[in-house]
This record gives C-alpha cells, structure tokens and sequence, in this order.
C-alpha cells in the first residue's frame, strides 16, 4: 500500500510535506523527552547570570569606593589614576554585560523566546548570540588597551600590545562577515 503525503507543521507554524506516518506514541513520548532536555540550558544561563550580577556588584563598589578614596584625600590624589581605575571598571562592567548577555541569549535560544528585548538584542539562532558576543569583545580589548595606554605604559610593549589587539579584532571582524554576513 503506497503512502499518502502528510502536511507537517514544524515549530513556527510553517508546513512541509512528509511522506511519513503519524509518529507513533513512543515517538512522540521519546520527542517530548529530548525536547524537555533543552531546559539543561537554564543551568548555564542561570550560573552566568549570577556571575554577572556578582561581577556588577563588585565592581560597582569597588569604583565607589576609588571614587571615596579621591574625594578623602581631597582631590589631592592623582586624578590620572583615578582614571585608569574607572576605565578598569569600565571593562569589569562590559564584561558582568557579555555574561548577561550570554544568559539571556541562552534562555532565548533554548528555553523561550518571548522574552521582550529590543530588537537588537533578539536572538534568532546561536549566530546571533556569538554576533553580540564578539562586538562586546571588540568593545572590551578597545578599552583594555585604552587602560593601558592612561596608565603610561609605552614603547616597544605598547606597540606589541596593540598589533596583538589589532589581529585578535581583525581575525573577529574577517569571521563576523565571513560568517555571519551571508544570511543577508
């Protein structure tokens, strides 16, 4: 007996034409087990979750407390200084955001997406979350070099330093448009 073609829906309402059976009961028992498996990503986004809130807490006091340190001493400490610590908090910061990030997306991606985020923050697949991913980077070996330069570092060690930055962002922006910029 020949099979009849059966119109499948898959997950966003679509349809495809599959000559196949309707799964059986087993099938769909052993479908519901794998897919409840995707919930193993709440544990991850869950962990980085904390890590970013701690990392922002931590960070936020300890800027606070350089900040109270200058105004004790009454402006007589070196305002230069000051400055490399806030741009090192910068960095701490950026990074408790790529863990929040990181988080999210992973719950996006795995868990639910209805989530409200801007659109700039959707994730529609994992080469969304890697897009974001790489931009803070690029934001974060900008202000790590930047921390370096302020606190006076210079010669040959400097110009290392930036070539080793300048490859890592290359080699980042030559994969993002290799990769990622042939969806469009």
């Amino acid at each position: 007996m020949e099979e009849t073609p059966q119109t499948v829906f898959d997950a966003k309402g679509s349809s495809a034409c599959a000559s196949a059976k309707a799964p059986s009961k087993r099938g769909v028992a052993a479908r519901r087990v794998v897919g409840g498996t995707r919930m193993i990503a709440l544990i991850p986004a869950f962990a980085l979750a904390i890590c970013a809130f701690a990392l922002t807490i931590a960070t936020a006091v300890d800027a606070f407390t350089a900040i109270a340190h200058y105004v004790e001493a009454g402006g007589d400490g070196s305002l230069n200084q000051l400055a490399i610590e806030l741009v090192e908090y910068t960095d701490m910061f950026l990074l408790s955001v790529v863990l929040y990030i990181v988080a999210l997306g992973l719950v996006c991606l795995f868990v639910t997406d209805t989530i409200p985020l801007p659109k700039w923050l959707e994730f529609h697949d994992l080469d969304d979350l890697k897009e974001r991913l790489i931009s803070v980077i690029v934001v974060m070996l900008g202000v790590y070099f930047l921390g370096v330069v302020l606190s006076g570092k210079g010669g040959l060690e400097l110009v290392w330093l930036g070539v080793g930055i300048c490859l890592v962002i290359a080699a980042l922006t030559f994969f993002t448009s290799a990769v990622f910029k042939h969806r469009e």
